[in-house]
């Protein structure tokens, strides 16, 4: 479903935010807990956001990152140079997006104690998950009654699977 009245400055209608941070114990992706009223429960879900007029989806994405999270992040640029549209419910909805990667730097001052700033009415707990440990994550929380987005969850089983076929 598009946004009736909004200029198209970029393909998509929203950006999805593959933030990842280097630890020492190795890289962890950023997810947020909200509750979704279709789901009717805690969703795990990326950091999100629709882009306004006259934005790329890399300053959407950046502008929300800061909004949702705190945090500051660095766009990695996509090897190939065009990101894939994507299309979350293609058969009941037009509505597309990109999934930017991130780089989080735990070392700049204003990541180091982030502050959200959450629209009103907006609740969200974010969180880190070790990239090599997110299909058992997900599968835990799960357990635990959260609903686990499907680009999340397609996400985890796509690392899932790399490590089962030993793809590099």
């Amino acid at each position: 479903m598009r946004r009736p009245g909004r200029r198209q400055a970029t393909a998509v209608d929203a950006v999805q935010m593959a933030a990842v941070i280097q630890k020492p114990t190795g890289p962890e992706i950023l997810l947020e807990k909200q509750f979704r009223a279709p789901a009717g429960k805690l969703v795990v879900e990326f950091p999100a956001g629709l882009v306004d007029e006259g934005e790329t989806a890399e300053q959407a994405a950046l502008r929300e990152l800061k909004e949702e999270t705190g945090y500051i992040g660095e766009v990695v640029p996509d090897p190939s140079g065009a990101r894939p549209m994507l299309f979350s419910s293609p058969a009941s909805s037009s509505s597309s997006t990109h999934l930017i990667h991130l780089k989080v730097d735990p070392d700049k001052e204003e990541n180091r104690s982030p502050k959200p700033e959450l629209e009103d009415g907006e609740f969200i707990e974010c969180f880190w998950v070790p990239l090599s440990n997110l299909y058992n994550e997900c599968r835990k929380l799960e357990s635990q009654g959260f609903a686990i987005d499907g680009k999340v969850g397609v996400f985890a089983e796509g690392l899932e699977m790399s490590k089962i076929w030993s793809v590099a």
